[in-house]
């Protein structure tokens, strides 16, 4: 586990005019990062590798561009694209890259572009948890986890 490391989550969202999905980037500092790489072999003997991630955004320590805000992502879907680089959130599908990259908004093929060029990993977003809510104030955080 690396702790204290940066990422940037990249928020989806529809681009009306385009028909496809534009990626806001946030960069967040201060997160955990948890990469477990594993391989299975199927009984045909085909390889496959199969990589999880588990990233941690503590509620306090961590540094969020710009001061955004946190909204939650049914919230942050009704806000108009001119509103939405104020805040950030996280749902399914959204992506993230290890490391600061706080550039413009860009479309999926782009990012892809970018990840390669750079050698990052391109984690999607399967699950994620709001664990903000109980607790002490410094054991409240935001759980992702991606492959």
């Amino acid at each position: 586990m690396i702790t204290n490391t940066s990422i940037t989550i990249f928020n989806g969202r529809m681009d009306k005019e385009e028909r496809r999905m534009k990626y806001f980037p946030t960069v967040i500092r201060g997160v955990s990062y948890q990469e477990a790489k594993g391989a299975t072999i199927a009984s045909n003997g085909v390889w496959g590798e199969n990589v999880n991630y588990k990233i941690r955004i503590p509620l306090v320590g961590s540094d969020i561009q710009d001061k955004r805000l946190y909204m939650p992502c049914l919230e942050y879907a009704k806000l108009e694209d001119g509103e939405a680089p104020a805040y950030w959130t996280i749902k399914k599908g959204d992506l993230i890259v290890r490391g600061e990259h706080p550039g413009d908004p860009m479309y999926e093929d782009a990012l892809n572009v970018y990840a390669r060029e750079n050698s990052l990993d391109l984690i999607h977003v399967t699950e994620y948890a709001d664990n903000t809510i109980g607790g002490s104030l410094y054991v409240r955080h935001y759980r992702i986890g991606g492959n």
